[in-house]
């Protein structure tokens, strides 16, 4: 009896939510548009997925960012190369050096990501902001690179979410007071996190961070390919290693 009655409560309370007779604040909402500039909470990843998922939505999302950026008209450029709904990437919330191209999605969550997870780390163990990050390229139409001895570009390979801008390489990170910290020098898994130093707890914690707002991250652990970089994608299999 008690588990119909709560299971009926549940049911009259997704019903008020989604007919609107029940009134709820946005943010704990599942329904309600992503705000990008709302602190997360556990709706979060939901929205953000659903957002990245339908072409309006996200573009919707991203004017919201303030991020400065030019629509790319979609394009093929190879088999299993090209994008839609993509952006050319000029300004962000923090130095990009020449302009990326990404598509929708993935220009959403990097700039999530940047906001709600990589500052936040900066301010955390170094007292200041990052204001650049040091990049390896975002859209090249290849192949994985899995690291086993076979070029990129060998035929019949798997293409890369790089090969439709769906991917995002970095290497390294500027602070403002113009210090550098880079995925090949300073990462480290350290045991005891707390006896580990400051750049390597940051890298952690930018790298966990991006597991939050990516669909996939793979880091120096994952295999010597990743030695120098954080890899950041979207619209693959779920990956945080």
């Amino acid at each position: 009896m008690l588990a119909a009655i709560l299971w009926g409560v549940v049911v009259g309370a997704v019903y008020g939510l989604y007919s609107g007779r029940l009134v709820v604040p946005d943010r704990f909402n599942p329904w309600a548009p992503l705000d990008v500039m709302a602190p997360p909470n556990l709706l979060t990843p939901y929205k953000l997925s659903r957002t990245r998922g339908n072409p309006v939505q996200c573009q919707a999302a991203l004017a919201q960012t303030g991020m400065q950026y030019d629509m790319l008209p979609d394009r093929t450029t190879a088999a299993g190369c090209g994008f839609e709904n993509a952006v050319r990437l000029k300004k962000a919330g923090v130095g990009i050096g020449a302009p990326l191209s990404l598509s929708c999605p993935m220009a959403l969550s990097f700039f999530m990501w940047e906001k709600h997870a990589l500052q936040g780390a900066a301010q955390q163990h170094f007292g200041q902001r990052v204001a650049a990050i040091d990049h390896l390229g975002s859209y090249a139409c290849r192949n994985i690179n899995r690291g086993e001895g076979a070029s990129p570009d060998a035929p019949g390979g798997a293409r890369s979410r790089h090969a439709i801008a769906n991917a995002l390489d970095i290497a390294g990170f500027t602070l403002e007071n113009g210090r550098k910290i880079t995925v090949l020098k300073d990462w480290s898994r350290a045991v005891d996190a707390s006896a580990a130093a400051p750049q390597a707890r940051f890298l952690n914690d930018a790298h966990a961070g991006a597991c939050q707002f990516f669909n996939g991250v793979l880091g120096p652990d994952y295999n010597a390919v990743h030695r120098n970089h954080f890899h950041l994608e979207t619209g693959g299999y779920s990956m945080c290693r």
